[in-house]
This record gives structure tokens, sequence and C-alpha cells, in this order.
């Protein structure tokens, strides 16, 4: 068996390689040659670096391998595997790993990171063996939305209306408030800095967290607002959950942050903004939210009574140099 590591092209050829591998790997995630060249193209833009590299076995691609700066902490370097199934339990993920340590030592990051799956066992197997710690556990899970009981949350609702806290959609926020893009910008680093993460959260600049509002996914109608009518202004907003259609997966739709601020928890104001979403989703015709959760997040447990089933968790793994 001949194994050959060599740098990736970008050329249509070269992503079209990463392509059928990922087909083999995900099969229910849709991944064209456009989306990962866009990804990329995004990612270095917006953090200066991004390398891959290919593995050939006796002249056919079978995995390939990326590392790129955390978006998170600029002093740790990730990385990424993907080998096709027939050569998992090979030489071969051993060889890979080898090669992108030393790439990534090149860069003399403090740490390094990796976020295998936990059911991806040849990788873990081998972060642990290269003396890598287990860090966090994020669980992943899909709710089917049409058998969702929505009316299980009716009540809760009207409890929280007659509390003076209505529920929204970011529609209705933009019709009414002019600086609707700071105001939810600020609740969002309100709610983001207290999500359990492996490092400290730093508040997203404005700009960044801007860009959401101009990307092809972006449904302010699928956002779900929690609003105090006492107040006014940036306090008014105490709540948010957010659902945008997923990129890789047909009639599906991602769920990304939800939460409420401090002072407004334990009301019961998350689990009516996740009903809200699954009801927009059942409106809609979308057969599934995905979603995950650091296993210690109160909405890992809230998820789970809402019907959401398990699928494979990330790991996340480091190893401070």
């Amino acid at each position: 068996m001949i194994v050959e590591i060599r740098p990736f092209t970008h050329t249509d050829e070269a992503y079209a390689a990463l392509v059928a591998i990922h087909k083999v790997l995900e099969p229910d995630e849709l991944m064209t040659v456009a989306m990962l060249r866009q990804s990329d193209e995004n990612y270095i833009a917006e953090n200066g670096l991004l390398e891959r590299f290919v593995v050939a076995v006796n002249g056919r691609i079978v995995g390939s391998g990326v590392y790129f700066p955390s978006g998170d902490d600029d002093t740790i370097m990730m990385f990424a595997m993907h080998v096709h199934p027939d050569f998992q339990e090979s030489d071969v993920p051993s060889q890979m790993q080898s090669y992108l340590l030393a790439q990534i030592d090149k860069h003399q990051p403090r740490a390094v990171g990796s976020e295998p799956k936990d059911n991806q066992t040849y990788r873990v197997r081998l972060l642990e063996e290269a003396g890598f710690d287990l860090k966090m556990r994020f669980p992943r899970s899909l709710l089917e939305i049409a058998a969702c009981d929505l009316s299980l949350y009716v009540n809760i609702n009207e409890q929280l209306v007659a509390q003076g806290i209505e529920l929204v959609t970011l529609t209705d926020v933009m019709q009414g408030d002019e600086q609707w893009q700071d105001h939810i910008w600020r609740l969002f680093n309100h709610i983001n800095q207290d999500i359990p993460s492996p490092h400290p959260v730093a508040e997203v600049p404005f700009a960044e967290y801007a860009e959401y509002y101009d990307g092809e996914d972006f449904r302010p109608d699928s956002w779900q607002i929690a609003v105090d009518t006492s107040k006014t202004g940036a306090e008014q907003y105490v709540g948010m959950c957010v659902v945008n259609i997923s990129s890789t997966r047909a009639n599906s739709l991602f769920a990304g942050i939800t939460g409420t601020v401090r002072s407004y928890r334990r009301r019961k104001i998350a689990t009516v903004l996740k009903a809200k979403s699954i009801e927009y989703g059942q409106r809609h015709g979308y057969q599934y939210i995905l979603t995950d959760n650091e296993e210690n997040n109160p909405m890992y447990d809230l998820n789970s009574q809402l019907g959401f089933q398990p699928l494979p968790a990330w790991l996340y793994y480091e190893k401070v140099l």
C-alpha cells in the first residue's frame, strides 16, 4: 500500500474529491464544490489561514485533513480529518495526524484542538494516544417537527403574557424598532457569554454579528424574541431563539442560540421560545430541527423534554503545547 500525503490544489477536481468523501461519511448532508470552496474562502477572509491536504492510497484519494486558527482564540490551532471508512482502521489516519501536527507545530500555537464525533472511534483513539484531553462534550440532537405536540405550551405562553412578556418574531421587531440591529446584537452577547464553552467567550463585534442579516438563509420571521412590555430600548429584549434554514440538510432547520438574560430565567421563557420556533417549522412544512448543546447546558435538557432525539455528539479535545 503506497500512501501519499500531498498539498491541496484548490481546483474543482480537488474539491470534488473532498465532496465525494463527504457523501460517504455524511450521506444525509448536502455538500457541493461551490459550498465547500465558499466556506474556505470565507474562513480565510475572516481568520487569515486555512490549510488543506489530501491523502492518496495507490493513487486513490481516500482522505483529507485541514488545520486553521480557532475563531475564538488565535493562539489555538484546530484540525480535522476525514477518512473513507475503508481506511479508518488502517495506518492512514495515524500518518495523517502526524503530518497535521507537524505542520501545525510550525505555527507555534499555544495549544491544539480537534472536534471529532464520539462515534469516530479511530479519531478519539489517536487523539488520546497523542496526549489530547477531552475538555467538553456537545451532544447533537434532532427533532421530528410534525410529531411535537405544542398544545402543552399554550398555558405557559398565556402566563407569560399576563406577566407582560410577549413573544414576537424578529420581523415584528424590525418593523417597530429603528435600532433593532444594535439591540438584538446586545441581547445576543448577553446570552452568548453565559453559554458553556471550552474557553472564555469574548463579545462578538457588531460588524461580525450583523453578517447574519445578510446571509442567504436569514429569515427574520423564524427568529423568536421575548419582549418585556414594561421596558423600552435595548432593555425590553430579554430572550431569543434563533432558527435558520439548514444549508446542508433538505427540509430542515438548524437551531442556534436560545436563552434569556439572567434576571428573567426560570420563568419558562426559553421553553415557549423553543415551542414558537417549532411552530414556525410546522407552519412552513419543515421536517426536522437540528441542534447541539454542551451537555451541562440547561438547553440540552430542555431540548430532550421537547422531544429532540440524540445524534452522535461533538467532542472537544485539546493539548497544551
